[in-house]
């Protein structure tokens, strides 16, 4: 999923976000596991556009794969809440569930297993 700039701007002023403008894969660069409880509050709180939306639950997605990986966890209880808001609006959110699901593949990613529920 491209995530178009100005909204990567938009999101990361809102969200203070150490944004620099030469990151090639936003969502994973800002990624911040000690901030998903904030970045999941944030998504239900404000009324955002769409593609604010789109690029706050890979960001969202992105933080709690390190969280787990940091971790060495398998699932917490955050994911009940992100797997709901992805559910919600699965249909908007295909190309992101798809990439972290990797079908066919091994599981590369700690959140895959996760995503393949979804």
């Amino acid at each position: 999923m491209i995530l178009k700039k100005d909204i990567i701007i938009a999101l990361s002023k809102k969200l203070s976000l150490p944004y620099t403008g030469t990151e090639q894969d936003w969502d994973i660069e800002m990624a911040d596991s000690s901030r998903i409880n904030e970045f999941i509050d944030f998504y239900h709180q404000y009324d955002l556009a769409f593609e604010e939306r789109m690029a706050l639950m890979s960001l969202i997605v992105a933080s709690y794969d390190d969280y787990l990986n940091e971790q060495d966890l398998a699932v917490d209880c955050r994911w009940d809440r992100i797997k709901a808001m992805l559910t919600k609006d699965k249909r908007y959110f295909i190309e992101l569930i798809d990439y972290w699901s990797l079908d066919n593949e091994d599981d590369i990613f700690r959140i895959t297993p996760l995503m393949r529920t979804i």
